[in-house]
């Protein structure tokens, strides 16, 4: 089969000029809102300074008849009327008892403002008060008063259309510019730890920048997958080199439990060969997990979790036994291997007991068709926000643990590499006093045949 033209040449586009396309679009349709507002600040502009042409020339003109008797007043304002004219202004001044001279069809009027009279659309008029006299200017300025309806009528309709043409395009526009990146995530969201990597990521990206992000991603992957296979490699090494020497001694703690030994040394081989044989059992375990962590262990054994956490709670000591409480209602079923269930329990259980300064532990189960959950809260100093997801982390211990508690930050570690392989959660939630850890998992599904 030939391989696509995508596949084995350069890429044909570019997720630069791909944005730029968007970018243009999107330029179209900001423009047009640009012009309605651009036009509006225009008529803003432009009346304003034709107010305050008018004012000028009414403020001059009270200002020149300062002091006048009224009768040279009158002359210097017809003479202000006749050099005005050529510029397309009339004026006209007013006392107290009516108007003076000038213009005599122009009315009184304070401030600038539109006129309302019949047949005077499109006039402006502009009044100043000065020295117990009044000056109008006025001017027939028709050309505003149309700019004032068509500029802000094309605002309006350029505003429209944008909004139509985002509401309708922006989320096929933004999907479609993004696709070739949401594509690469889905890639990446289907890749299983250990599993080869899937054929999108394998093969050549038609964006050269979604390529050299693929081909970056591939080759961390690759990094990152040669570097769990050493790690497990050499998990599983040490879980070997451990067999043997744990089996030495605990044949050896064997043999001395068979001779007569005083009290004290007695109970203390039996506490001895207990931690080693559950130290053992850690270590096939384990080994099992370092093998293939979502291969090898199969989860086929269904395992009820309130018995395993009875069993833990039978092997601790009295004194801590009676910290404990139970909460014994249903049996917590879940698809997965006893031993290591049984080591997420004692794990949680114990470091509970440790942080709980002599407070009380609840344990509780609850079980639903989909999934099983188990609580463990203390009375604890709690875990803090900062700290909920790193106590998870190999060796690492919280201020609060390295305050005064001994331990190498592993438990809770391995609490969490069990419950990955049982394909449950591990989480630490808001808790008024103390923490509280919650495990799900998922419900065990029945068998059709």
């Amino acid at each position: 089969m030939a391989l696509e033209p995508a596949d084995t040449g350069r890429p044909r586009d570019s997720m630069v000029r791909r944005l730029s396309r968007t970018m243009v679009a999107v330029a179209l349709t900001s423009s047009a809102l640009t012009a309605g507002a651009t036009g509006l600040l225009a008529y803003r502009m432009l009346l304003a300074g034709e107010d305050r042409r008018l004012r000028d020339a009414a403020v001059d003109l009270v200002e020149e008849v300062r002091g006048l008797d009224d009768a040279r007043a009158r002359l210097e304002a017809d003479a202000e009327q006749r050099e005005l004219m050529a510029f397309g202004i009339r004026i006209a001044l007013f006392s107290s008892e009516g108007q003076l001279g000038g213009d005599p069809d122009i009315p009184t009027q304070s401030g600038c403002a539109w006129s309302q009279l019949p047949g005077e659309a499109g006039v402006r008029r502009c009044g100043e008060t000065a020295h117990g006299r009044l000056s109008v200017a006025q001017e027939n300025i028709e050309s505003i008063p149309r700019l004032r309806v068509s500029l802000p009528l094309a605002a309006v309709v350029a505003a429209t259309c944008a909004a139509l043409i985002s509401l309708l395009m922006s989320r096929r526009v933004a999907s479609w510019a993004a696709r070739p990146l949401t594509e690469l995530s889905a890639s990446l969201a289907r890749i299983e730890p250990g599993s080869p990597l899937p054929a999108p990521l394998t093969a050549q990206a038609r964006y050269s920048e979604v390529n050299a992000v693929r081909t970056a991603l591939v080759a961390l992957l690759t990094r990152l997958q040669e570097a769990l296979e050493q790690s497990r490699r050499f998990a599983a090494n040490a879980a070997h080199e451990l067999r043997t020497p744990l089996a030495t001694l605990q044949a050896e703690l064997e043999l001395q439990a068979e001779m007569l030994q005083p009290p004290d040394t007695t109970l203390a081989l039996e506490r001895m060969h207990r931690t080693v044989k559950s130290l053992g059992v850690l270590v096939e375990r384990l080994l099992v997990l370092a093998d293939d962590t979502q291969g090898s262990l199969e989860l086929v054994e269904s395992v009820s979790l309130a018995q395993v956490v009875e069993e833990v709670l039978r092997a601790l000591p009295p004194s801590e036994l009676r910290r404990v409480e139970f909460e014994a209602g249903p049996l917590g079923l879940v698809s997965g291997d006893s031993h290591l269930l049984r080591q997420l329990v004692d794990n949680v259980v114990e470091n509970a007991l440790k942080f709980s300064d002599g407070g009380r532990v609840r344990v509780s189960l609850q079980e639903t068709p989909e999934q099983t959950r188990l609580d463990i809260r203390d009375e604890g100093p709690g875990i803090s926000e900062a700290d909920s997801r790193r106590v998870f982390e190999p060796f690492y211990r919280s201020p609060t643990a390295r305050a005064g508690k001994p331990g190498h930050g592993i438990g809770l570690s391995l609490v969490a590499l069990v419950a990955r392989a049982h394909r449950a959660s591990v989480a630490v939630l808001p808790s008024e006093r103390g923490a509280h850890l919650r495990l799900t998992f998922p419900g065990v599904q029945p068998r059709h045949q």
